[in-house]
């Protein structure tokens, strides 16, 4: 059944209001773990910074508070993800209608919510384990050379970088899906993508200068490298529905 705009606010209305009710319950449990989280944050670190700083009685506060909210974040994306494919399942699904019964609807959601949980989950490994602990030691350096002493990070300003590259790192592998829900609902197509493959790329430079605090080539390639892969897997599952997908002139896309 199909549903008038009023009726599409009020149900994006209520999947907010759910999605933050998720969220502020996953920060209250993160917040009971906060000292357990914040070990695994500073892990990276390790033999890079010697000790944090805490500059103000009550930053300790706002430290735990930020961990939370972040840890948050993380822990509820997955039904934050079953909201938001619930909501856009009638542009998404096959014809762009809502046609079928619940339990095959429900089966499609559950599918695109896994894909992206799965995503988001391997930008997260992938920053964790492969990017911070690089762009850390660069960054040591640079300041180190700058001063001419060690020098003192504070542990906010360390845990805000921290939680903003893993979250970065979730939504930025997220690329392959979102190429692949445009081009089903018409917004994109592959022949469009790959035509600006070159732009695309200059794009994701500039973001991950913009996102990644540092300058050396190598921190850059760890962070763009990934970036450029997803854009063209991307390209493949923008092939994969466009090629299935009949115009009103009556062709069909062939991938070469």
């Amino acid at each position: 059944m199909k549903m008038n705009v009023t009726e599409h606010l009020d149900e994006l209305r209520s999947r907010l209001i759910r999605s933050a009710v998720y969220i502020l319950a996953a920060s209250a449990v993160a917040l009971y773990f906060a000292n357990d989280i914040l070990y695994v944050l500073k892990l990276p670190s390790k033999g890079l910074i010697e000790g944090f700083l805490v500059l103000k009685p009550v930053e300790s506060i706002g430290i735990y508070m930020k961990t939370a909210i972040f840890s948050g974040l993380a822990a509820a994306a997955l039904p934050v993800f079953w909201e938001f494919f619930s909501f856009v399942k009638p542009a998404i699904s096959e014809g762009g209608s809502a046609a079928g019964d619940s339990s095959e609807q429900n089966l499609s959601v559950l599918k695109w919510v896994a894909i992206a949980f799965t995503l988001f989950v391997s930008g997260v490994v992938f920053i964790y384990f492969i990017v911070l602990r690089p762009a850390i030691s660069f960054l040591m350096s640079l300041s180190q050379g700058l001063t001419g002493t060690a020098p003192q990070i504070t542990l906010t300003s360390y845990i805000s970088f921290v939680c903003a590259m893993l979250f970065c790192g979730g939504m930025i592998f997220q690329i392959p899906l979102i190429s692949f829900i445009l081009t089903k609902i018409g917004v994109i197509t592959p022949k469009l993508m790959s035509s600006k493959r070159k732009e695309a790329y200059f794009a994701l430079c500039v973001f991950a200068a913009v996102v990644t605090p540092t300058t050396d080539a190598f921190s850059m390639a760890l962070f763009v490298a990934p970036m450029i892969v997803l854009y063209e897997v991307g390209i493949l599952f923008s092939k994969t529905v466009y090629k299935k997908k009949v115009f009103p002139g009556g062709e069909v896309y062939e991938s070469k």
